[in-house]
């Protein structure tokens, strides 16, 4: 608590930089109409798998990418044919004559890249025009029919499947018949593709595997991939043959024509309820980059990171380590942003020198900008909670010429005042703070809490919901913890799990406490006074800055009403509002990510924005 401390329940895309870009990817699957109506008979055995296939518990779901994920393609392909005047299945035809060895099976095996191919086509197009007697304009281009694709836009309802799919652990694939980009706009494709790769175990592209859907050795290398035999595997697709093909192995299969239709046959076969909430996607430690840095000043900073574009520094608080950010940084990496969560002194692999002085404002200020320093960033936008909150605060008053931005969950800022003495105050009136006096004697707060660290964990970061109260619930109480001598005093021995960490996440977070100790964690604690005086340094100061700060309506020691005066000292800001307790990142994740990339999205002036799935 200061005085302290993962795109909606779901993943998110940026509407321009990734919505639009990763249709691309659909690879102009121009003929699923008229091999639809070839293979109707796949309609009346949408999900009528084998009954040992159907029998078998699923472990994996293997998704298509156009007509599955992100609309039919074809709706942009007739329109393109109508902008030309042209028969509503013409483009169909051509994609269709002459396969396998036609210029869109080429690109779809990688022999042609899509330059090539559109050169190709429209020698295809020419003359299949000549021999049907359909005139064929000189505005045709092979160029513009395949940017056409870039209209179609993802389906809500099939991303958040895919998010609860994933949070539920089960395995995913995805599996597309795609080409290799060698346009100007290639870098959106290579943007799109991975951001699919934040959602998914696998993506399989048919150009890399040089084989392309129906062939059943693609779904036999899935499966293989996925480390699953067929019948526990499950594979959406809009293509009648696609999905015989599949079926023919043992896959349980579900032809697409509806999304809500599919999604009860997916939720019926996997056992899943796709249709709730899901969470967004949180980023797991040993899959995400992370690295070292070493100031000028012999400050090991460890930090981890994902995504590309205008820096995000993320700054935690006491005691959850930068873990807490882990449903964040997946939704600003595909949002077009370079998400930076720092171990702040103290935590985890970063330093944790075991004097007090070492943990002043001034000193945590001067090492993250060092950090920067080393990293070559002029400027950053700050975000913050609970201490961290603190910190960027800090950082925008004293360093506003590296300041993109700042933002704080919880946190309020405080303008500094003259002579301000801050712990004698709290000492005479401790109220909802006493436990700050009480982690200022080096070795008692570290005694107590060290000796039963999940415990303590496990009382202190829970959600401020009746889902995470328990019938003997008696949380950490930080009025009484001065009379009582200690905060676990009169709390139960072994509480339930909170709902905001699972067990394996629980196991984590705890083992980067052990890694580090509590001594410099409590640090933070123990220069009141002297971060007060350091800061009155810039008394009358404003922050000029664009900043954001998002309050949380069951924080009961940074209140809503404790950023009420805020106003006139940071002119230039923007507010959120939660429903919830002290750790609001992971109390609310949706609604913070919400919140958090459209300010960003204002900030620098980009036009993505995020698209609820839900």
């Amino acid at each position: 608590m200061v005085l302290h401390c993962a795109w909606q329940f779901v993943p998110r895309l940026s509407a321009t930089l990734t919505q639009k870009i990763l249709q691309r990817n659909t690879h102009l699957k121009a003929s699923a109409t008229f091999l639809n109506k070839k293979f109707d008979f796949c309609r009346v055995q949408r999900v009528k798998s084998t009954t040992t296939a159907q029998n078998m518990k699923k472990k994996a779901v293997i998704f298509d990418l156009g007509g599955v994920i992100v609309e039919q393609p074809q709706k942009a392909l007739a329109k393109y044919g109508k902008q030309l005047s042209l028969p509503d299945f013409f483009f169909e035809s051509v994609m269709i004559k002459g396969r396998p060895d036609n210029a869109f099976c080429k690109m779809e095996r990688g022999e042609l890249t899509v330059t090539q191919f559109c050169e190709a086509f429209e020698k295809e197009c020419h003359a299949h025009a000549k021999e049907t007697n359909i005139p064929l304009t000189s505005d045709f281009s092979g160029h513009d029919l395949f940017k056409s694709f870039s209209q179609t836009l993802p389906v809500p309802e099939i991303m958040n499947a895919i998010a609860v799919l994933k949070n539920k652990g089960m395995k995913l694939c995805l599996l597309t018949n795609n080409y290799i980009d060698d346009t100007d706009e290639r870098g959106l494709m290579a943007a799109g593709v991975l951001n699919l790769r934040f959602l998914f175990d696998h993506v399989l592209e048919s150009c890399r595997l040089g084989l392309r859907k129906p062939d059943p050795k693609v779904f036999q290398e899935a499966c293989r991939r996925l480390q699953v035999q067929p019948e526990e595997a499950i594979f959406l697709d809009d293509i009648g043959p696609n999905v015989k093909s599949a079926r023919a192995l043992g896959i349980s299969t579900i032809l697409v024509k509806n999304p809500k239709e599919a999604l009860e046959e997916l939720k019926e076969l996997s056992g899943v309820d796709v249709f709730q909430k899901a969470l967004p996607i949180a980023c797991q430690p040993g899959q995400i980059s992370e690295g070292d840095v070493t100031t000028k000043d012999g400050v090991k900073v460890h930090f981890f990171e994902m995504g590309q574009g205008p820096p995000v520094i993320f700054c935690h608080g006491f005691p959850e380590g930068w873990y807490c950010w882990r449903r964040q940084m997946p939704a600003l990496a595909m949002s077009g942003y370079r998400a930076i969560a720092l171990e702040m002194k103290g935590y985890g692999e970063s330093s944790c020198p075991p004097e007090k002085e070492e943990y002043s404002m001034d000193k945590i200020t001067r090492d993250v900008i060092s950090f920067m320093d080393v990293l070559g960033l002029p400027q950053a936008t700050f975000i913050g909670h609970d201490w961290g909150g603190m910190a960027v605060w800090s950082l925008a008053l004293h360093y506003p010429e590296r300041t993109r931005a700042v933002g704080a969950f919880n946190t309020p800022f405080f303008p500094p005042k003259k002579d301000s003495k801050p712990l004698e105050n709290m000492k005479k009136n401790p109220k909802a703070h006493a436990y700050q006096v009480y982690f200022q004697e080096v070795g008692v707060a570290e005694a107590e809490l060290g000796g039963d660290l999940e415990r303590f964990f496990k009382l202190l970061v829970r959600a401020a919901r009746k889902e995470d109260y328990f019938p003997e619930y008696a949380g950490i109480n930080f009025m009484t913890v001065l009379e009582k001598g200690g905060l676990l005093i009169g709390t139960p021995v072994n509480p339930p799990h909170s709902i905001l960490y699972n067990e394996e996440e629980l196991d984590y977070a705890l083992q980067r406490i052990r890694k580090s100790g509590l001594r410099g964690m409590l640090n933070w604690y123990r220069n009141i006074n002297e971060n007060a005086e350091w800061n009155s340094r810039a008394v009358g100061r404003k922050i000029l800055c664009p900043a954001l700060m998002v309050t949380a309506e069951k924080d009961f020691v940074l209140t809503p009403a404790s950023s009420r005066h805020m106003n006139p000292w940071v002119p230039n800001l923007t507010r959120g509002h939660l429903q919830c307790g002290h750790w609001s990142m992971l109390e609310r994740p949706s609604e913070a990510n919400q919140i958090l990339i459209d300010w960003l999205n204002k900030v620098h002036s980009q036009k993505s924005s995020l698209m609820s799935l839900l």
